[in-house]
């Protein structure tokens, strides 16, 4: 029988586990987002892609919208929503084609990178000043990048590498957008604005090129949509039940399951220098979100 000053260590322990399975679940749902991706890309356009996966999700959140008393339509930071809503749009649009022709592991890896633009960014727009600690982490995932870039794995064209990288850029910019955001407007509210705003602005500069989708590639569409929305929804789950620093490590198992993919779908393993790159990267972004930790600012956007 557990005394009554073990039940919260005891509490906190079972929220971990939780937020380890929902993380796990959520890098799960984004590499099956990026795998049919990559196979609807091979007839349809990145920006067709994306708008599924928008439209898809705000068919699922509107209920949630509706049913909601405290739900505000009034947007009263325009300038902060304009930069989380196009920074988030542009930067998954670059995602979704880099996914187009770089391996899945290689461009959700990129993707997770984001963490390391936000000091430079958080200096550059607010002129808030960055430790030593700061910098070094920030330095050493570079430095992880780099190694990526430098793996001669056969037909990645740097090019394609540089979208991902920048589409990591986007996102950071869109995580300041954020957190301004939050501090007027529910979760909810943000990502409604946030996937209405792009189902609307995605056909208004992509329709001339529309492609009607076969059977088999709207299948493909409706799971980019499924799996993008759970990404969504246990990566947030996750971030509630425990801290940032705590759980940010494991986005190295997206890593992983990411590669496994890659292997069963396309036999395309990553090289021994890809793994060593990530390794790099996933620990300056793990030791960055342990410096920020009191702060609590991480939220993705996606």
């Amino acid at each position: 029988m557990h005394t009554p000053s073990q039940r919260p260590f005891l509490g906190k322990i079972k929220h971990f586990h939780k937020a380890i399975l929902f993380m796990l679940i959520a890098y799960a749902s984004i590499v099956i987002m990026g795998v049919f991706v990559k196979v609807s890309s091979s007839n349809i356009p990145p920006s067709q892609i994306l708008f599924f996966r928008f439209f898809i999700g705000l068919l699922f959140i509107l209920p949630f919208v509706f049913n909601s008393s405290q739900f505000n339509f009034k947007m009263h930071n325009f300038k902060y929503s304009l930069l989380r809503n196009a920074a988030g749009l542009l930067s998954m649009l670059l995602m979704f084609y880099s996914l187009k022709y770089l391996p899945v592991s290689t461009a959700i890896l990129l993707t997770n990178t984001s963490t390391l633009f936000v000091p430079l960014f958080m200096l550059l727009i607010f002129k808030n000043r960055t430790s030593w600690s700061t910098i070094l982490c920030t330095v050493l995932g570079f430095a992880g990048i780099c190694i990526i870039f430098y793996t001669p794995q056969a037909e990645i064209n740097s090019l394609y590498l540089s979208i991902g990288v920048l589409s990591a850029a986007f996102a950071a910019l869109a995580y300041i957008g954020i957190k301004q955001l939050s501090k007027d407007h529910s979760a909810l509210e943000i990502i409604f604005y946030f996937y209405a705003s792009s189902s609307i602005a995605i056909p208004l500069f992509t329709a001339y090129g529309w492609v009607w989708p076969s059977w088999t590639d709207t299948l493909s569409l409706l799971m980019v949509g499924i799996f993008g929305l759970a990404f969504q929804i246990f990566i947030t789950k996750a971030f509630k039940l425990s801290d940032i620093s705590e759980i940010t490590p494991f986005i190295f198992t997206g890593v992983i399951l990411s590669a496994l993919s890659d292997w069963l779908v396309w036999s395309n393993a990553p090289s021994g220098r890809f793994w060593v790159g990530a390794a790099v990267i996933v620990l300056s972004v793990s030791l960055l979100a342990k410096l920020k930790a009191p702060e609590q600012t991480a939220t993705l956007p996606r």
